[in-house]
């Protein structure tokens, strides 16, 4: 009963979830549900913008738990838009292809 219970909890936070602020996120957790993996991703190309919405879900996964991010000295890695490897081609004119804002990081629940 308790796999089936983890299992479920893992699939429901594997899945990406979209926010009212048109934030997505994709969310992984381990089978205890202390440990999870947070992306953040939207519409802007800055990933300051990003923050607050990341720091408000992974408070939300944590509950009362006391929120530690590692291991970037407690904070999240944020990136801003990007140019990534690969290349496209559109209308003729080579361009790289867009990696969008993202804020990511491993994020550990535990008793206070």
């Amino acid at each position: 009963m308790k796999s089936s219970f983890v299992f479920l909890i893992m699939y429901f936070f594997s899945l990406s979830c979209f926010s009212n602020e048109d934030v997505e996120f994709t969310i992984s957790a381990n089978k205890s549900g202390t440990v999870f993996l947070v992306t953040a991703k939207g519409q802007t190309d800055i990933g300051n913008e990003l923050l607050d919405s990341w720091y408000k879900k992974a408070n939300e996964l944590c509950g009362t738990k006391k929120l530690i991010v590692e291991p970037n000295n407690g904070k999240p890695i944020v990136r801003n838009t990007s140019c990534g490897d690969a290349i496209k081609i559109e209308n003729g004119i080579q361009k790289c292809d867009l990696i969008k804002a993202t804020v990511f990081d491993k994020v550990t629940c535990v008793a206070t």
